[in-house]
């Protein structure tokens, strides 16, 4: 099995080590996960796995979505805090056409609800996790703890 972790821009503090926590999650229920993020993101997650314990597979996001196609991965994770990241995520799933998972946060709740709203308008059936955070991953986490599950 094959999951791709979708990684918005890194302005956001909590979503490094919550990519990290995911890598390591999915990981552990067998997946061969990849991560996809810009250079800036990519850097960040690298830089948290110094001695390289996690063997973090890292590639361009921009790269990937023109080598991507239906059935190159079974599983779709992505982080939504911003309107481009909403955008990158319906754009994959519609192109993968696999289960997903949107991980939906800002540190405002209308934001929150935008980014939901964007994703459900495209007609995606992902299952979304949406809480309002930022700086604390603590939230994050808890909620893509329970939505996973249903991917076990």
């Amino acid at each position: 099995m094959k999951a791709l972790v979708l990684l918005g821009c890194p302005e956001t503090p909590s979503q490094t080590p919550m990519a990290v926590y995911v890598f390591n999650k999915l990981t552990k229920m067998g997946y061969d996960v990849t991560i996809a993020a810009n250079p800036a993101a990519s850097k960040l997650v690298r830089i948290s796995d110094p001695e390289e314990l996690y063997k973090l597979k890292i590639v361009d996001l921009e790269r990937l979505l023109g080598d991507v196609g239906p059935g190159d991965f079974d599983l779709l994770v992505g982080f939504v805090h911003k309107d481009a990241a909403a955008s990158f995520f319906v754009t994959f799933e519609q192109i993968i056409q696999c289960k997903s998972l949107a991980l939906v946060f800002s540190r405002d709740a209308d934001e929150v609800e935008e980014f939901v709203n964007m994703i459900k308008e495209s007609e995606s059936e992902a299952t979304i996790a949406a809480v309002r955070a930022f700086h604390n991953p603590s939230p994050i986490k808890v909620k893509f703890d329970r939505a996973i599950k249903e991917f076990e």
